[in-house]
């Protein structure tokens, strides 16, 4: 075995004794290309877009999209490449931050934090699923004119069958290897990217009068609401607060939801010790995973101020995030989201069916990078010993945590069954944003921050191949550390002062606050169980933290 940071080439006592295994059996198989992909796709592109602009701008009225991306740009694309690339390049084990933060801070905050984070990739599981129906084959039945897909899709039973095969096709794509996964994933994201550039291309081709005419002409044809009357009921139902032009509160308020498109290239990390040439492929990935959506937004942002003027966009916006046909004023048979704006303008057929496919491969492929992420959470628990040995089985014919990943699916199909059966509230996929940016990011970024500094992780430090990363003395990763905690300062913020008239939201903060203090009181209280548990056995399990688990 090659020496790795804070390991000797023969291995140590704590490693021999404490460490499940003595080898990982994962394999170093995924290309710079690869990583990549699984950055990107974790950003989600088509239905971020739809993210930031329903959720983002009908919240924040008054966001300007193009200067939410650029600072979004900016300050994720200095943080959390340096942030998530120095550590997973210095500490390239597939298991996320649990690793870094279990050896930097303490493996308390390792496991309260990352207990969290495990739930996390189920939530995204049951919140996800769900959307492959609506609005995922909600919009494709409208546009095609599908009133039976459009039924069946919206009708209880109908959205569990389908959030079901999407959950099963998800576990299929995974399950058998990280060969097989990154085969799979460079087809979908080829078909993301290219139905995304082509839906976007189209907006670029119409301009306001064009965008005038065509709403009314639909509108006519439908028997709604015309342009300006859809402006005055929608401004009436958001209590006179859509604004004539942007202003710089709610454009920070904006990157809240924008951050599904630039915080969540920090995927990569999880298959860390499966990817050629961590030092250099962790960092350059997560740097490319940011740029390229971000690219695509802006795209995104000038296309529809081009074709849409700003308090009608907003007032779209508004609608569609609140579900709202106007008192029945809004009789089109789709929705008011940034892509049934261009159905407003073009109703060809074929554009609308490649629009709404590439919004399905993103959402489904979500699905997929959580049955990447939660298995490898357990299996480096399982390498620790915190967590019962089968956590650390790997398939030899597959080199893939099987049974993490039949687990994975069981749960995420029970709480698939919650959610749309009992808890459908579509807020909780907000709720899973506040759980990364308080417990996910902010922790490791305080990791980061420390690295350099603490005697914990002195040795892993000292092997770093980052360690004379300097700007005017400081360490990189340090100065990666506080730009990032800056751009999660901002999302924390503007996640607890959402603005809403009938105060719905405040409940909502103050339930996710409560859910992160279970999830890491949980984590803590199996920290303590499994510590135990070793000891009874005569393993010391504090032993490990100084170091790497092996590869």
């Amino acid at each position: 075995m090659a020496a790795v940071p804070g390991i000797s080439k023969g291995g140590s006592v704590a490693e021999e004794l404490a460490f499940a295994r003595k080898a990982s059996g994962l394999v170093r198989g995924l290309s710079m290309w690869d990583a990549f992909g699984v950055g990107f796709m974790n950003q989600g592109l088509t239905p971020s877009i739809w993210v930031m602009t329903s959720l983002g701008v009908g919240v924040y009225l008054g966001g300007n999209l193009i200067w939410a991306t650029i600072i979004s740009m900016i300050l994720a694309g200095i943080g959390f490449p340096l942030v998530w690339g120095v550590l997973g390049g210095s500490m390239p084990r597939s298991g996320g931050e649990y690793i870094y933060n279990s050896r930097i801070i303490h493996p308390i905050v390792g496991i309260g934090e990352s207990f969290g984070n495990a739930f996390v990739w189920i939530m995204w599981i049951y919140v996800l699923a769900p959307w492959t129906a609506d609005p995922g084959m909600t919009m494709m039945a409208q546009f095609m004119g599908w009133q039976g897909l459009a039924d069946f899709a919206t009708n209880l039973w109908g959205m569990f069958a389908i959030a079901t095969v999407a959950n099963i096709m998800a576990f299929l794509f995974v399950v058998f290897g990280i060969k097989w996964f990154a085969r799979i994933q460079k087809i979908v994201m080829l078909l993301g990217i290219g139905g995304c550039a082509v839906l976007l291309a189209a907006i670029c081709f119409y301009n306001k009068a064009d965008f005038v005419a065509g709403w009314n002409s639909i509108a006519q044809q439908y028997g709604s609401v015309d342009y300006a009357g859809f402006l005055k009921a929608a401004n009436a139902e958001a209590g006179g607060a859509i604004p004539n032009t942007w202003n710089w509160f709610d454009t920070f308020g904006v990157m809240v939801a924008g951050s599904w498109l630039f915080a969540y290239s920090y995927c990569i990390t999880f298959i860390a010790g499966e990817v050629k040439r961590p030092d250099k492929t962790i960092i350059l990935s997560n740097l490319f995973a940011i740029i390229v959506p971000g690219v695509f937004m802006l795209w995104a942002a000038i296309g529809l101020y081009h074709m849409v003027a700003f308090n009608f966009f907003s007032a779209t916006q508004f609608v569609d995030n609140a579900g709202s046909d106007l008192g029945g004023a809004y009789t089109v048979p789709w929705s008011t989201s940034f892509i049934g704006l261009l159905a407003m303008v073009n109703q060809n057929k074929i554009l609308l069916f490649i629009a709404v496919m590439s919004f399905l491969a993103f959402n489904i492929w979500w699905i997929a990078l959580s049955y990447l992420a939660f298995p490898r959470i357990l299996f480096a628990w399982g390498m620790d010993r915190m967590g019962p040995k089968w956590f650390t089985d790997i398939n030899p014919r597959f080199a893939s945590p099987v049974k993490n990943h039949v687990l994975c699916f069981v749960l995420g199909q029970i709480m698939i069954a919650v959610y749309i059966f009992w808890q459908n509230e579509a807020m909780q996929g907000l709720a899973v944003t506040a759980l990364e940016i308080f417990s996910v990011f902010g922790v490791t970024a305080i990791a980061a921050l420390l690295f350099p500094y603490v005697k914990r992780s002195k040795g892993i430090w000292d092997a770093s191949p980052y360690k004379t990363w300097k700007l005017l003395g400081i360490p990189v990763v340090t100065i990666g550390a506080i730009v990032d905690l800056i751009y999660l300062g901002i999302l924390a913020y503007f996640f607890f002062f959402l603005p809403d008239p009938d105060k719905r939201l405040e409940g909502f903060t103050a339930s996710t606050a409560i859910l992160i203090a279970v999830l890491w009181i949980a984590g803590i209280l199996w920290y303590f169980f499994w510590k135990q548990r070793s000891k009874r056995v005569g393993v010391d399990v504090s032993m490990t933290y100084g170091e790497l688990p092996p590869e």
